[in-house]
């Protein structure tokens, strides 16, 4: 009955997503010029304490040294209208004067396709500068591999990470493993019409991230590397199927990654909510305030000299 059920909520996720590319390919990378209303500033965590937010600063602190780019994982978009991936976060990041690129690649792809997108992205927005990125899940091995497998060391100060499946995603291996060949072939040819590509999955399973992946992208010795876990503390009702079954595989986790899977570099803590709460889904409707932590997150930044 289970992998009925996770079957279907596989199908729905694919159909969803494909609805979402459709319109995200002739839509806008650019960030949108609205201004919000200023916000809490937080406090990081150290190592497994959960962030928690304090009062904001009396006066502006200024930007960070380099841009910042928040980089989405699978299934992600850039902007689609008003309705950006990380919820309004490069809006309010734009309003308190940080410098912001949220850029839109390929949903469902391998990293060498998503890697190279944002890479000419990143170029054509700056060119030759240094930058800073903030990665959510499959995000977070795309900058991996920009930086080591395409050479970015020089190019990228500081990367942080959020519910990245650095050690893959045992979500991801119990998807390939119950959906018959036909299926995966099905979905394979839906998806690469849409210039997509289900080997996307399969690179996130645990096996190829730990075999394949890890050994082949090394870190980088000019790079910092932080990262944050959800902890699933709060769980949006979509998700408790799926944090429930990864609970059985690996404990602690967001509803889709596994806590220790996303611990990498310098662990900042966990995060009390889920992999959607992360980025502000579903539209701002989350019991996390995440606005508060990506304010705290970028004052981090400066401080560190990125």
């Amino acid at each position: 009955m289970i992998p009925k059920v996770i079957s279907v909520i596989l199908a729905t996720i694919v159909v969803l997503t494909c609805a979402f590319a459709v319109a995200c390919v002739s839509g806008d990378d650019d960030d949108d010029d609205d201004k919000l209303d200023d916000d809490d500033a937080g406090e990081l965590g150290d190592d497994d304490d959960t962030w928690a937010p304090l009062p904001p600063p009396e006066e502006a602190l200024g930007p960070t040294k380099y841009p910042l780019v928040i980089a989405h994982g699978f299934m992600g978009w850039g902007y689609l209208g008003p309705l950006s991936n990380f919820y309004l976060v490069a809006d309010t990041y734009a309003a308190f004067g940080y410098d912001v690129f949220e850029p839109w690649v390929s949903s469902i792809n391998t990293m060498e396709t998503r890697a190279n997108q944002l890479a000419n992205k990143i170029d054509a927005r700056y060119p030759g500068r240094k930058i800073n990125i903030i990665a959510h899940s499959q995000g977070g091995l795309d900058a991996r591999y920009l930086i080591s497998t395409l050479g970015w060391g020089d190019r990228v100060a500081c990367l942080v990470t959020l519910s990245t499946p650095h050690q893959g995603a045992s979500i991801a291996d119990f998807a390939t493993g119950i959906l018959p060949d036909v299926a995966q072939d099905a979905a394979d040819a839906v998806l690469e019409l849409l210039g997509m590509d289900w080997e996307g999955v399969v690179q996130v399973t645990r096996p190829y991230v730990r075999d394949v992946f890890n050994p082949a992208n090394p870190d980088d010795e000019r790079v910092k590397y932080f990262s944050f876990h959800g902890n699933g503390e709060e769980i949006f009702a979509p998700l408790e199927i799926t944090h429930a079954i990864i609970a059985s595989m690996e404990g602690c986790n967001d509803g889709i990654i596994g806590c220790d899977s996303a611990t990498y570099g310098e662990n900042l803590g966990a995060l009390p909510t889920d992999h959607f709460g992360i980025v502000g889904h579903p539209l701002g409707f989350i019991d996390f305030p995440y606005m508060d932590f990506y304010l705290d997150l970028a004052a981090f930044l400066r401080e560190s000299g990125c």
